[in-house]
């Protein structure tokens, strides 16, 4: 028995490894086409990351119960992997033990451990994916487009490795008892001891004991090596691959800090080189403007797909998605790694394909198209990936915040949307009119550049303006970014006057840049079009340098988060505040009091602006400025905070149609409507037309109460502040 199996271990152990070496250096060879991409610097705290969202499964317990499954599981398999290399040894030697800390209690105990909890960890995970599959729960499971066979392998894999350590130690403990051995105790064998009972006992069983063990130790060995050549002859198994892949992923993410690609876009490169207006002379033919192959990508891009663990927290997570569009971060993932390994495997069809392609959607419009009719077709097709799935993307953010191995799939999103805009010119034809506005008036819609003061027409108190009332910043403490929809949208503008008037009643010195205020160009830059945001950030920054402004309070989140992490590179550094984080230090600095009113008692629901919320961390402020209004309750729908259900209105979606599924603001203000909320309240411009008109829709459908409102978080802390009682409304 003991030839047996060791011929056999080794046979298998030879084929596994040629099989996985030339799998790494085949998966090299297709990542290192990617273009180049400094991700190297402070790898102290690349490192300290890594360890942390790995070792710490901290971006994995975003899913408590299943983030902590997973752990025992990720545990068992790391550790128990000492096991499979321990099995070759007592193959030779029935008796061998890991050296010093073989018959060490404490090892003896983690690997018992492991074994018993990996064990029963994976089974509520394999239960939850069977009774989660697609035949059964449609594009509604995460696990939708997901190959579950790979997961259902994997999953049986760790399953057989963490019982397998309480059956060989069992064998092990008889053996030992059979020796006489004092080191045969329930101490040394806290668990496994209980598995003695499956085999014999006694002096005569000694023989049969070591046989036993050399069957399991076998089995141990078989089973790893099977699994090392199934995902060796399967590059795109990122279910398998990405435990070892991910630790690289994590290391190599957009931000040494340990962020999330969120927040900043990524720059506009070609050839690991940032472009900007001034290079655009210097551009020759083989300069790479966006994503429009698979080689366009960067390293880390590919490196990203190869990564996908198909689990479809992003999916779940998408607004896209859930409201019945093409896009899927997950099934994007998974098409741009299908094309990347077929294609550098030389197969002709992958060859042939363009990446971004038109294909059709069906007379439903997409809503129950098989999904095979946007992404990858392994049975041919003249693209990859559909353009409607680019187009489809609110640049949310939930995908990458969401992504438990740190994929930035909206980076690669906006690359190839940059593609499609500045090298193909083919986007939607109602950008035309965005791009219009921004390029001739300086806003998005298309409004006289001359009315920016126009909201504070008839507020009881003077609104300094830099460059007319005043030269500079130098007697005031903050610039108040007003933005184009706080200066032309008939809403925000209420917003505006609002955030005034409190700044006003704190005693706090503010001015603006009234018609010298041009749009900081987020539209533009979620929509593709880099140079004309390079144009108006540039144009913003030496109006910034020349006013001396340091610091900025803005009532738009993408204001907010285009001039907090986007503008510093363009040579300005600026403290850049939310109107709801200035407003709450005031108040909690006494500057400002809310006071009870006479009326009626209300509830609020608070809706997290995506550029706010996920692309900033901001979720306390405003809901503590509600919290301190007196005659007011806050209650929170059930996606919030970081899980925050987008309004619809990013990645430049405010200005498109929305023609495919159904639309995202009605999905979000039904949602609202659902707490029984009063007033919707709400911490940026976009979120308010966007909530608004979805509930003028459901109020005319007879869904909501006609007294629902949707307001800005300043707007009800100002009527707090003046005492004004709630007063029931039937329109904003």
């Amino acid at each position: 028995m003991q030839i047996f199996a060791i011929v056999i271990s080794l046979a298998f152990t030879v084929v596994a490894v040629a099989l996985v070496v030339k799998a790494v250096r085949s998966m090299l060879s297709v990542i290192g086409q990617g273009q180049s991409t400094s991700r190297t610097d402070d790898p102290g705290k690349r490192t300290l990351t890594m360890l942390k969202e790995t070792v710490l499964h901290t971006r994995m317990l975003q899913w408590t119960w299943v983030g902590a499954l997973h752990w025992f599981a990720f545990a068992a398999f790391l550790f128990l992997s000492t096991a499979v290399g321990a099995a070759f040894f007592q193959l030779f030697d029935v008796d061998w033990t890991i050296p010093i800390i073989g018959k060490w209690f404490v090892y003896e105990w983690v690997a018992e451990g492991l074994g018993l909890l990996g064990s029963l960890a994976i089974i509520p995970l394999i239960v939850y994916r069977l009774t989660h599959t697609p035949k059964a729960n449609g594009r509604s499971t995460r696990f939708f487009g997901s190959t579950m066979w790979q997961a259902y392998f994997v999953e049986a894999m760790v399953l057989l490795e963490s019982c397998a350590i309480l059956f060989i130690r069992g064998a092990e403990f008889n053996l030992l008892k059979a020796h006489g051995d004092d080191h045969a105790t329930g101490f040394h064998f806290p668990i496994s001891q209980f598995f003695g009972h499956l085999y014999p006992t006694g002096h005569d069983s000694i023989g049969s004991l070591e046989n036993i063990i050399w069957v399991i130790a076998t089995i141990k060995i078989v089973s790893a090596m099977v699994w090392l050549i199934v995902i060796a002859t399967n590059l795109t198994m990122g279910v398998a691959w990405h435990r070892f892949t991910a630790w690289f992923n994590i290391w190599f993410k957009r931000e040494s800090s340990g962020r999330t690609a969120l927040g900043a876009m990524k720059p506009l490169t070609s050839n690991g080189k940032a472009i900007t207006l001034d290079d655009i002379d210097d551009l020759d033919e083989d300069s790479v403007l966006g994503a429009g192959s698979i080689e366009d990508f960067s390293w880390k891009g590919i490196l990203d797909f190869t990564t996908c663990t198909e689990c479809g927290r992003c999916q779940s997570q998408c607004p896209a998605w859930n409201t019945e569009k093409p896009l899927s971060p997950k099934l994007l993932m998974m098409g741009l790694r299908e094309h990347a390994y077929a294609k550098a495997a030389g197969d002709e069809s992958h060859a042939s394909r363009a990446l971004i392609g038109s294909g059709e959607k069906g007379a439903d419009n997409g809503a129950g198209t098989d999904v095979t009719d946007w992404f990858y077709n392994p049975e041919g097709g003249d693209f990859v990936i559909d353009e409607d799935v680019l187009w489809s993307c609110t640049s949310c953010g939930a995908c990458v915040q969401q992504c438990p191995v740190d994929i930035e799939h909206v980076d690669h999103i906006m690359d190839m949307r940059r593609y499609q805009l500045l090298v193909e010119a083919n986007f939607p034809s109602e950008l035309n009119q965005l791009f219009k506005g921004l390029e001739n008036k300086g806003n998005p819609w298309n409004m006289s550049p001359q009315g920016r003061l126009d909201w504070a027409q008839g507020l009881d108190f003077e609104v300094p303006v830099l460059g007319e009332d005043v030269e500079d910043m130098d007697n005031y403490e903050w610039l108040f970014w007003v933005g184009c929809a706080g200066a032309y949208e008939d809403r925000a503008k209420k917003t505006t006057r609002a955030v005034a008037e409190l700044l006003d009643m704190a005693g706090v010195k503010f001015a603006v840049l009234g018609n010298g205020e041009t749009c900081t160009g987020d539209p533009a830059r979620r929509a593709g079009n880099e140079f004309v945001f390079q144009g108006l950030a540039q144009q913003n920054a030496e109006t910034f340098k020349e006013m001396k402004v340091k610091k900025v309070v803005s009532t738009c989140a993408h204001c907010f988060n285009t001039l907090k992490n986007e503008y510093k590179d363009f040579g300005v550094e600026l403290e850049v505040v939310h109107h709801t984080q200035l407003l709450n230090r005031l108040v909690r600095e006494k500057k400002l009091t809310p006071v009870a009113g006479q009326g009626a008692t209300r509830s609020i629901t608070y809706h997290d602006p995506c550029y706010l919320g996920r692309h900033n961390q901001v979720y306390s402020p405003p809901r503590e400025l509600l919290q301190v209004i007196p005659d007011a309750t806050v209650v929170e729908m059930e996606r919030n905070s970081e899980r925050s259900f987008c309004c619809g209105a990013g990645g430049a979606r405010m200005w498109m149609e929305e023609n495919l599924g159904s639309r995202i603001n009605i999905n979000r203000t039904q949602e609202a409507v659902g707490t029984g909320a009063d007033q919707i309240a709400v911490g940026c411009p976009f979120c308010r037309v966007m909530l608004a008109d979805g509930l003028t829709s459901e109020q005319s459908k007879g869904n909501a109460r006609e007294e629902v409102e949707v307001l800005d978080v300043a707007q009800l802390l100002l009527a707090s502040v003046k005492g004004e009682g709630y007063q029931p409304k039937k329109s904003d």
